[in-house]
């Protein structure tokens, strides 16, 4: 028998709710990778509620959506700043050991980071202590055996209610897309690349029912928004350089040196942006989009 809406999304959210459960212990131990698959669950979970919302109870699903943005949005700044002090640091290192401006740079940035997470990881500790989390988790735990339907949409076949929300949200992505400019500002493209992995997610969600046609299209996506993910990366790091180089009293060899990785960070976006056409291309491809049943215009 084919499997409902229902059953399919349930199996999906209670997938995100189990990783989201295993890492809790971890993000308080402050454990490597903790915040960030923490993080990748609730993005995971929230994404399900948006893009199925139509046959969800909206209340319930915007309801406990805006609960895991709250939490996402404390605990989101820790990934962050892991990745930026591993991209800047890493590039000092090459830069050699032996130039006063590298060591002095190297310094600077080292303590501002520090400062940084020091301040976010405390953030999230204060957060995971408090009740409002507590009941949050337990929303998260319970969501797969709670989740509420809309006119009873989810007790119909997932192979026709699922594909359409896909279409739906792939529209965006194409909206998105044709908004970017390869010369433009950064946050054009980083709002592109969340539309993709929305759009990723979903087709990951039809796997179970559509099969390969879904996972080679969320694999297009993958390759996509993963190439936006460094080059949003790239984009962040530059912010802290320009902050660190906002110091007061920096001596002119440390100055230089930052230019010079913020030059590194501009190159890689322009790098990234360059490779966009032909990702692009392959993640529209008729072909991976045959199952949604009509054409993305």
């Amino acid at each position: 028998m084919d499997p409902t809406a229902g059953e399919v999304l349930r199996a999906y959210l209670a997938e995100q709710s189990n990783a989201f459960l295993a890492q809790l212990p971890r993000l308080r131990q402050d454990k490597p990778e903790a915040a960030h698959k923490v993080r990748v669950a609730c993005r995971r979970t929230r994404s399900v509620l948006r893009t199925f919302r139509p046959v969800l109870d909206k209340a319930w699903a915007d309801g406990l959506s805006a609960q895991i943005a709250a939490l996402t949005d404390v605990i989101a700044p820790e990934r962050d700043i892991e990745v930026v002090r591993e991209r800047l640091l890493g590039a000092l290192e090459r830069f050699g050991t032996q130039d006063p401006g590298v060591l002095r740079a190297h310094t600077l940035l080292d303590r501002m980071l520090g400062r940084d997470y020091a301040t976010a990881h405390d953030a999230t500790l204060a957060t995971l202590a408090g009740p409002g989390f507590h009941a949050l988790a337990d929303r998260i735990a319970l969501a797969p055996q709670t989740v509420l339907s809309a006119e009873g949409a989810l007790g119909r076949p997932a192979e026709q209610v699922l594909p359409p929300l896909v279409r739906a949200e792939f529209a965006h992505v194409v909206r998105r897309a044709a908004a970017v400019d390869p010369a433009g500002e950064d946050e054009p493209w980083h709002r592109l690349r969340i539309s993709a992995k929305r759009a990723r997610y979903a087709a990951e969600v039809c796997v179970p029912v559509i099969g390969i046609p879904a996972e080679a299209f969320a694999a297009q996506l993958t390759r996509l928004t993963e190439e936006l993910g460094m080059q949003q990366d790239a984009a962040v790091a530059g912010e802290v350089v320009l902050r660190a180089a906002q110091s007061p009293r920096i001596a002119t060899s440390t100055g230089f040196v930052l230019g010079r990785l913020l030059g590194e960070c501009r190159a890689e976006i322009a790098r990234s942006r360059r490779t966009f056409p032909e990702l692009w291309s392959g993640a529209t491809a008729p072909s991976y989009r045959a199952w949604f049943a009509e054409e993305v215009r």
